[in-house]
């Protein structure tokens, strides 16, 4: 009776994991009964993580016990911050909770296998919506965005479509390249990207385009079906098709955004070339929230002003700048959100959470030279890119997934055998 009841839940667990980037476009809500879900199941397996040689106990201590890194010591807000900084272990248990349950599942019933068959039909049919919506106007569900120039897909107003088929694309690289044979690989990948940049989501794009070129190089000269012969293929074929890409998409609506950003950006004067990354950097909707968060980071160096209180403290008067709009939720770069709402000694937890996992990941590549672990570095690297703006570290539509893909790179490195 019991082990009917457990199989049951399993199933249901597993189908919860086939179905994540369900979770991501149903909002915060879903995402949240998603990480509780397999916080409980941490909770209660997690004597069965001492098997994982790459969490030994300094490891799972310092995950866990540094945590005090990022209390809200000198928070303007303690009953906000304290809050949000108690949610954050529902990040590390999840972490914990979904690294368990797929090293019982991928022996029994090779659920990563069903993750990436699942993740790239999801992916599939977000893509194909984008083409309908952007062609039409609306989606197949028949709502439109309000937003010229963007997509909004199966989101509706809230944007993320684009960082949502961004984090399926090199989510599933690895998989597509072992399952098909180099051209289609590249046909297929070029389509999704192409469609990608049709969304109209220029800093998500741009990520996407540099790391899904350097992760396809990469992962062709690492793989056994590479050649030296077909570098000399490869290389070109990229320009070209880049070549064509830029004259065929220079008078859409997310062409001439994105093309003017760059023309903004390029200055020439006496047939000198200059990068204008100045007055461009003031130009960005963002520049306010950037400026602030360093602000606020030189008032508050060590412990920062606590999770979740920069639109509070940002509001403020002595932070307001003339010509730039309201304060936001979040500066819209970890990096600045670190160190404004954590301080520097929450920064050394971050970099420990940030670059740990690049090293267990190249360690283990070396050795097994795994093409599914090196997507979701890479993936892992399209979360805390450091130059371009991301979403919030400490919030649910960005956090949750970053821990996730996280969870299940940590789950390769540890594994020897070819997943």
């Amino acid at each position: 009776m019991i082990s009917k009841i457990n199989e049951k839940m399993n199933i249901i667990l597993r189908l919860i994991l086939m179905s994540f980037p369900v979770f991501i476009i149903l909002g915060p809500f879903a995402l949240n009964c998603f990480s509780l879900i397999f916080s409980l199941y941490a909770i209660i397996n997690f004597k069965k993580f001492k098997k994982f040689k790459i969490f030994n106990e300094k490891i799972i201590i310092f995950f866990f016990s540094f945590i005090i890194l990022i209390f809200p010591f000198e928070s303007i807000d303690f009953d906000n911050a304290f809050l949000y900084y108690l949610s954050f272990f529902r990040f590390v248990l999840m972490l914990f909770g979904i690294i368990i349950f797929i090293d019982k599942e991928n022996k029994k019933n090779n659920i990563l296998f069903k993750i990436y068959k699942s993740y790239v039909l999801i992916l599939t049919v977000i893509l194909i919506d984008v083409l309908v919506e952007y062609f039409s106007g609306y989606n197949l569900l028949g709502y439109s965005s309000e937003y010229i120039g963007r997509i909004a897909s199966f989101t509706n107003d809230e944007l993320i479509i684009g960082y949502i088929s961004s984090f399926l694309i090199l989510f599933t690289l690895g998989f597509i390249l072992k399952k098909t044979n180099n051209f289609y690989f590249f046909v297929i990948i070029s389509v999704f990207i192409i469609i990608s940049f049709l969304i109209g989501e220029r800093s998500n794009f741009i990520k996407l385009l540099i790391l899904s070129i350097t992760s396809i190089l990469i992962l062709f000269i690492c793989s056994n079906k590479f050649k030296t012969k077909n570098l000399l293929i490869i290389v070109p074929l990229i320009l070209v098709l880049l070549i064509a890409f830029i004259e065929t998409t220079k008078n859409t609506k997310p062409g001439k955004k994105l093309y003017n950003t760059f023309d903004n950006l390029i200055v020439k004067d006496n047939n000198k070339i200059s990068l204008n990354l100045k007055e461009e950097f003031y130009n960005s909707r963002h520049a306010y929230h950037y400026i602030t968060a360093y602000k606020i980071f030189l008032e508050y160096p060590v412990f920062g002003i606590g999770i979740n209180n920069f639109f509070l403290e940002s509001s403020k008067e002595k932070y307001m700048i003339k010509g730039y709009g309201p304060a936001s939720n979040h500066p819209h770069q970890i990096y600045l959100e670190i160190i404004s709402e954590v301080g520097l000694t929450g920064l050394i937890y971050f970099v420990f959470i940030f670059f740990y996992p690049v090293y267990l990941s190249i360690k283990s590549f070396r050795k097994n030279k795994e093409l599914i672990l090196l997507s979701h570095l890479v993936l892992h690297i399209f979360f805390i890119f450091p130059v371009l703006p991301t979403g919030s570290l400490f919030g649910t539509n960005y956090g949750i997934p970053f821990w996730f893909n996280l969870s299940i790179l940590l789950y390769l490195c540890n594994n020897k055998s070819k997943t």
